[in-house]
Formats: structure tokens, sequence, C-alpha cells
């Protein structure tokens, strides 16, 4: 009987990991969409530019040595999305209880994919099953670790 629920223990597993995986791809798309198209989002970031910058499309500046840290890593037309005007969006009390919900939920779902998809390969390398339990509870720990701190950064920004 013990070998059953073994059983339906891990095709579950398998089957939420599959799920996962299809969440993790419309998730990233959601997240991509809102944080670099769409409009009513970058209306936003408007709030921390002053007329002058909305009308000549100015971001606020960066440090020298950030912008040749852009430059360097994705090329001179590279735009990144300033500090200030996250923050800012995070502080928008609507759409920072949406947006917190989606990044909780995103967070959860990375995380239980990742390491979930870890720990089967811990399982088919490591063959000392003392190891191997030692290797899963050190690997959900950090995962849990992960999660502490992800929520946390999380549910204080833009506070």
């Amino acid at each position: 009987m013990a070998s059953r629920a073994a059983s339906t223990s891990n095709a579950q597993s398998w089957f939420l990991h599959r799920i996962t995986g299809t969440f993790l791809i419309f998730m990233l798309i959601t997240h991509f969409w809102v944080q670099h198209y769409d409009q009513q989002t970058a209306t936003i970031s408007h709030d921390v530019l002053s007329t002058e910058q909305i009308e000549n499309d100015v971001l606020p500046g960066y440090t020298p040595e950030a912008e040749a840290a852009v430059e360097a890593r994705f090329g001179e037309t590279a735009e990144v999305t300033p500090y200030d005007v996250v923050m800012l969006r995070l502080a928008d009390p609507v759409y920072a209880v949406l947006w917190k919900a989606f990044n909780i939920l995103f967070l959860i779902v990375a995380l239980h994919h990742g390491f979930y998809g870890l720990n089967n390969v811990m399982s088919d390398y490591i063959r000392n099953p003392m190891a191997r339990k030692t290797a899963k509870v050190l690997s959900w720990s950090l995962a849990l670790v992960l999660l502490v701190v992800g929520m946390y950064s999380v549910l204080v920004a833009g506070w």
C-alpha cells in the first residue's frame, strides 16, 4: 500500500511540474508585456518625470558606471526602466496590489518548478539514499529561504 501512495504522490508531482512549466511561460510573457509595453503602466512612470523630460522622452539619468555596464551587456541602444519608476509603480495602491500578488504567485510557481526539477536531477545522480535525502532537505530549505526573501522583497517594494 505504501508503494501505491508513493506512486500517486510522484504522479501528482510530475503533473504539477508540467502545469507550473506552462504557467511560467504565460506569467513570463505577462510580466514582460506589463513592464515594457503596457501603456497603462507606462503612464504611472510619468509621475516621476518632469514635463520637460516627458516632452523630450527622457528617462531619469544613471551614473556613468551604470550606463557603461548596461551598454557593455545589452548594447548601445538598450533602454532600462529606472529604479525610481519601478518603485513608483509599486507604490501605486491599485497597481501594487495586483502586481505584487502576481509576483508572489510567479515566485512560488518558479521556485516549485525549478527546485522540483533540481531534485529530480539529484535523484538521478545521487545513489546513496542518505546523501540523496540530505541533498533534498538542503535543496528545499534553500527554496524556502528564497521564498521568504523574495516575498519580503516584493511586499516591501514601494514603501
